[in-house]
């Protein structure tokens, strides 16, 4: 289900920030969202 194709973006975007947020407020684990966004958790 992942919308992301890995690459060398520096910052993460608005998006990127909103769907942790929402994530995080469901308890979901950084490990899990930085899979999906194609970061390092502690990116996260």
């Amino acid at each position: 289900m992942s919308k992301y194709i890995p690459g060398n973006q520096k910052h993460l975007s608005l998006e990127d920030r909103i769907y942790i947020e929402n994530e995080l407020n469901k308890g979901e684990t950084f490990k899990n969202i930085a899979r999906f966004l194609c970061k390092d958790p502690t990116t996260i």
